[in-house]
């Protein structure tokens, strides 16, 4: 249907439509405006200025591994840049940021408070607050002070002198805990308002994480940009370094790892041996001095002596083995073994153990990177973790292992050594027990120093470990930059806000809008032809207008109507033309008086009925009375002559409706309607039917099967869109025949949103019943369009 082929177009905007509505509303858009630009100075004049501060760091850009990078072209930079994320990662994990906050130590943080906004004091405050016990407490506190070291504290600014006051340099207690206040670095100002407020530790970790910005140079280096905005800039440049350096030292921290294990390891064995060794040496030194002057010599029993010898440091060795294993397994079963030295570093080979260390090393390297980059219970952290108890469950039973080999020889080597000393026991006692704390001696002190050299190889190792990462440019002053409030972008922002706000709201008026305010607004609901608009004119004495001025443009606007009649009649001779609306108030009746009497100004013969037997009134514009008229006829109490009344317009009668009956709608329908229509087609060129509205009775409907064209009448600015809908179903279905839509009582007022009705015209005036649905109560008010 044509009526469902518009009802998709209603809430399109027509761009012309609503700049008139901005036009109507003017005086929000200016108040939107005014309120916008108004802010926009308050933000300009009191928002604290905001400063950008960077810095540039080296990550050192090292390959783990020799893979398919280095074969296939382009590939090695997307190992880079994998590489580079994970450091990111890194330097914006808790972990790190939480290292940066123990070492920047802001526990507290100071403030000077003004009438509008507030600055925070930095690096130096006028005075310093230290919590000698209790708990830290949240939020914002005030602090006044007066000229005799006495000082006002209150968690209120505004009513602060009606606060408890207390001395400088004397703790005091507040809710549960001890503070002290002593002056800062600067003097301190008695007029001026200050604050302070306790970080939290967690939560200035999380500001960190949050605040920090890291972007690569460019995408082929591995030159990161550090970058931190505050209103503080000094914050920025203390915060930026000591990221770095302790990105740095995290980094030595993590390549020292082995090292230290194997410092930790030698140190432990040192600690026993050296005692030992003491104890040794003291015995060999009272041995020599009690048998100075004995002169001891080694017999026959010499190869003996030496083959135990040999056989002891093998037994050395292998103790060395044991405890290694030991040491292992012990770091193993612990929760935070991450690293173990080689067996290498201490003589000996054992291959297989030196590469699961090495996987697990690995593994939690992996592990600790993904820690950073990822959050939460994540599935790769928990395969991880999984694949790393596998591998330390395997190294554990391979360690238990081998120490049970080592044991094993060592019980092996004990009886041997024990039967080479039988061998020894026949030389002379003194000189066996000269060669026993000789040999024990020796066998300390070879360890001894066996150990202090692995020690020493392990911190030459440390010493010499190159950070991975190098600062290239530390965060200054002069890496500082200016980068708000933008006044210029305010001013815009708060503007564009400011319009935006009435014009949306301009712009719900018009979509929720569910009067005919436009031709566009007929045009998306309904595809009936349009033949004319009529303007709006209050306080009429009378609904005759035409006659007044023939030439005025009230009267052209009719004549522009009448012109689209014939075309729409087709240029018929005599004809029947009905005037109908969807209720009262419409203006039904103004339309049908000035219409007939335009005719009638042409020279027709015009003859004008009141069809409206509901509610007659068509008479009292005339001048003349409800005596007699078309129900008259109808009942058969009088025939057309009689009804006919003759009216001061030329060519123009008047049938008034007559008194109401009660029976309207059957006395339209019956024939004796048809006779009175066939015998007034004989009489009279024109015939203008003011019929009852078509949305509240039906008369209208049986009038419409008479004549040759309808009128249907809809008021600017009072007709509702959904009244279209009744008379756009009764034309898609073709029971109304040769319709057209004259649009009434259109306002000129803000931007003439009549325009575009009509044919060029468009001025006259309109008349209604009044307002609401009230059809069949009495009309009050004045008769005014």
């Amino acid at each position: 249907m044509q009526n469902n082929a518009k009802s998709g177009n209603q809430f399109k905007i027509d761009p012309r439509v609503f700049v008139i509505y901005l036009l109507r509303y003017w005086y929000l858009v200016v108040m939107g405006l005014s309120c916008g630009v108004a802010h926009a100075f308050y933000l300009a004049r009191y928002t604290p200025a905001t400063y950008t501060t960077n810095a540039r760091m080296l990550v050192e850009d090292e390959y783990s591994s020799w893979g398919q990078e280095y074969f296939l072209p382009g590939m090695e930079l997307v190992s880079t840049r994998n590489r580079l994320i994970n450091e990111v990662g890194i330097i914006k994990s808790y972990t790190l940021m939480n290292r940066v906050a123990k070492k920047l130590n802001w526990e507290v943080s100071y403030y000077q408070v003004g009438n509008v906004k507030t600055t925070e004091m930095y690096p130096g405050s006028s005075f310093a607050v230290e919590l000698l016990s209790g708990q830290k407490f949240l939020g914002r506190v005030f602090v006044a002070f007066l000229p005799d070291n006495r000082f006002y504290f209150s968690e209120n600014g505004q009513d602060i002198k009606s606060s408890p006051t207390y001395f400088l340099d004397q703790p005091f207690t507040y809710g549960s805990a001890e503070l002290i206040i002593k002056r800062g670095d600067s003097p301190i100002n008695e007029e001026q308002l200050f604050a302070f407020q306790f970080n939290h530790l967690p939560s200035l970790t999380r500001y960190f994480q949050q605040s920090v910005q890291i972007d690569v140079e460019n995408t082929e280096s591995s030159i990161l940009i550090l970058s931190e905005s505050n209103r503080t800039p000094e914050k920025s440049v203390d915060f930026l370094n000591t990221l770095m350096e302790q990105y740095i030292q995290w980094g030595m921290d993590q390549n020292n790892e082995i090292a230290t294990n194997t410092i930790a390891f030698v140190d432990e064995q040192l600690r026993g041996i050296a005692d030992s060794l003491v104890v040794t040496e003291y015995k060999l030194e009272q041995f020599q001095q009690k048998n100075f002057s004995d002169r001891i010599f080694i017999s026959e029993d010499e190869n003996n002596m030496q083959e135990v010898i040999e056989l002891e440091e093998e037994l050395t060795q292998r103790s060395i083995q044991r405890e290694y294993y030991s040491a292992l397994i012990k770091t193993v079963q612990s929760e935070t073994y991450t690293a173990f030295p080689s067996a290498a570093v201490f003589g000996f080979q054992d291959p297989n153990v030196d590469l699961m260390t090495q996987r697990i090393q690995e593994l939690v390297q992996k592990q600790r990177e993904s820690n950073f980059s990822i959050r939460g219970n994540h599935v790769i952290i928990e395969q991880q973790l999984e694949e790393l108890k596998s591998q330390k469950q395997a190294l554990l039973l391979v360690a238990e292992k081998s120490k049970r080999q080592v044991n094993s020889l060592i019980d092996s080597l004990t009886e041997v050594i024990a039967k080479e000393e039988q061998k020894v026991m026949r030389i002379p006692q003194e000189q066996r027990q000269y060669f026993n704390l000789r040999r024990e001696n020796k066998l300390l002190s070879d360890l001894y120093t066996f150990l202090l050299n692995k020690r020493s190889e392990a911190s030459i190792a440390k010493a010499s470990n190159v950070p991975k990462a190098q600062i290239l440019d530390f965060a200054t002053e002069f890496r500082s930059s200016y980068i708000g409030p933008k006044v210029s972008s305010i001013y815009l922002s708060s503007a564009m806000f400011g319009l935006s706000v009435p014009v949306l709201l301009i712009l719900s008026v018009y979509l929720l809008n569910s009067k005919i305010i436009d031709r566009s607004d007929l045009e998306k609901i309904t595809s009936i032809p349009i033949l004319g608009s009529i303007l709006h004119k209050k306080n009429l004495d009378s609904n005759i207008l035409v006659t007044h001025n023939l030439k005025s443009l009230v009267s052209e606007s009719f004549r522009s109507i009448r012109t689209n009649i014939n075309y729409m009649v087709e240029g018929k001779e005599r004809q029947v033309v009905m005037v109908t609306s969807s209720i009262s108030g419409e203006g039904k009746t103004f339309t049908s008086i000035n219409l007939a009497a335009i005719y009638a100004a042409s020279g027709k013969k015009t003859l004008l009925v009141g069809a409206d037997l509901r509610k007659p009134k068509i008479f009292s514009d005339f001048g003349l009375t409800n005596e007699i008229g078309l129900s008259t006829y109808l009942i058969r109490k009088g025939e057309v002559k009689d009804c006919v009344r003759e009216t001061k317009v030329k060519n123009l009668d008047l049938i008034s409706s007559g008194p109401i009956p009660p029976n309207p709608a059957e006395l339209i329908e019956s024939d004796r309607m048809h006779e009175f229509l066939t015998e007034i087609k004989q009489q009279y060129e024109i015939i203008i039917i003011d019929t009852p509205p078509v949305g509240l009775v039906t008369d209208a409907l049986i009038v419409n099967q008479f004549v040759d064209a309808s009128i249907y009448i809809v008021r600017h600015g009072y007709s509702k869109k959904s009244y279209l809908e009744n008379i756009n179903q009764l034309y898609a279905e073709g029971k109304i025949k040769n319709l057209g839509i004259v649009v009434n009582a259109v306002k000129e007022k803000s931007g003439s949103l009549g325009y575009g009705y009509g044919y060029g015209y468009g001025y006259g005036y309109g008349y209604g019943y009044g307002y609401g649905y009230g059809y069949y109560s009495e009309d009050e008010g004045k008769k005014s369009k």
